[in-house]
């Protein structure tokens, strides 16, 4: 009897743990799996060149040209591609994640780039060395080329048209206005460009500008090139020549002293000279830069890596000189040297540019002595 009542009260302990439980007395189940799209999205294969090239989103900036088809043309690329670390001179194969922002900023992107995997990473082979290929180290001067109409047209005496090509796939020059640049590949006889971006200067007369379009036209659409003696020819896909160089000694900053004619004063505007003031400027293969920036002599320092430049802060003499405005020029000067970016040379003319193409300076070529 004694058992019996300890056996009906472990029944009874049972039930009240069992009725308490908040399952009911039913096995748990597990928690369903949240879902998240967090990390998922979409797997792409990126080509991108070697090159970054100047180009404007929100503001002036320097973009990756990138192409999804192997045998596209680049265009430029406004995003970033994280865990991606971009170095010149390499074109490259990605893999990566393109995920869709739900709430992008009002000035980003509404797709976000993650690195997945570097295919490849190839050095450019714009020629194994310059002396296997002969479009390099040479300065080429426009000679002809043929319009929309499929004229073949003598390049104009006024606004010279330059290419320049170099060993890291890129080319560029004057398009007789505005500086152009572009990529470009060779493939033995063979001859790719890629769509050439520029500054967006207006220039006179307006025959320039008109030669200056079709240019960078008939440059789109090189196919195969061919040096003969010192012409250049470029042909398209048919065979038929659209543009033709000449060869010209390299232009070179060092050999001469530079006067200037006009400049940037900062204030988004480019001024002449203050009347019976001269600036001159001259280059040492030193790396030296000197002159006189009005009243005081300036002296300085420049590195060139191809078209570009980079000019240190001067240092002057200390004179004070009359003249209205002469002093201010002086200064507004020397502080538009340290923005330089690029440099140019046409016929006896020197333009230093901004990284976003401004023009910092004009300059023409003194008459030697």
């Amino acid at each position: 009897m004694k058992q019996f009542s300890l056996l009906v009260a472990a029944l009874a302990v049972l039930l009240v743990v069992v009725a308490c439980s908040p399952t009911g007395g039913q096995e748990p189940t597990a928690a369903e799996p949240t879902q998240s799209n967090e990390g998922q999205g979409e797997m792409k294969t990126l080509y991108v060149g070697p090159e970054l090239v100047e180009c404007v989103g929100v503001g002036p900036m320097q973009c990756m040209q990138v192409k999804e088809d192997p045998n596209g043309e680049y265009q430029n690329f406004f995003n970033a591609i994280e865990g991606f670390t971009f170095e010149p001179g390499y074109t490259y194969e990605l893999r990566v994640n393109v995920e869709t922002i739900a709430n992008p900023p009002a000035d980003g992107s509404s797709l976000r780039y993650t690195l997945v995997e570097v295919v490849s990473q190839t050095p450019v082979d714009a020629g194994e060395a310059g002396e296997a290929n002969p479009l390099l180290g040479v300065r080429w001067v426009l000679e002809s080329y043929v319009n929309a109409d499929g004229e073949t047209v003598t390049a104009l005496a006024d606004g010279e048209v330059t290419a320049e090509f170099g060993a890291d796939g890129q080319m560029g020059g004057s398009g007789g206005c505005n500086r152009y640049f572009a990529s470009y590949t060779i493939d033995g006889g063979n001859l790719t460009i890629g769509q050439a971006g520029s500054t967006m200067m207006a220039c006179e007369p307006v025959e320039v500008m008109e030669q200056e379009a079709h240019f960078l036209t008939a440059l789109g659409a090189a196919a195969a090139w061919q040096i003969e003696g010192d012409t250049l020819t470029i042909s398209d896909a048919d065979g038929a020549p659209v543009i033709t160089f000449q060869a010209s000694e390299t232009a070179s900053l060092t050999g001469g002293t530079w006067s200037a004619t006009n400049y940037n004063n900062g204030k988004e505007a480019v001024v002449s000279l203050v009347a019976d003031s001269t600036i001159t400027a001259t280059f040492t293969e030193d790396g030296q830069l000197n002159g006189s920036a009005g009243c005081n002599n300036f002296m300085t320092s420049y590195t060139l890596d191809g078209q570009n430049i980079t000019i240190q802060p001067a240092a002057t003499t200390r004179k004070m000189c009359p003249g209205e405005g002469v002093m201010e020029q002086e200064t507004l000067f020397l502080t538009a040297l340290t923005t330089a970016a690029t440099w140019s040379i046409s016929g006896n003319e020197l333009e230093l540019r901004t990284a976003d193409g401004a023009l910092v300076a004009h300059f023409v070529r003194q008459a030697a002595q």
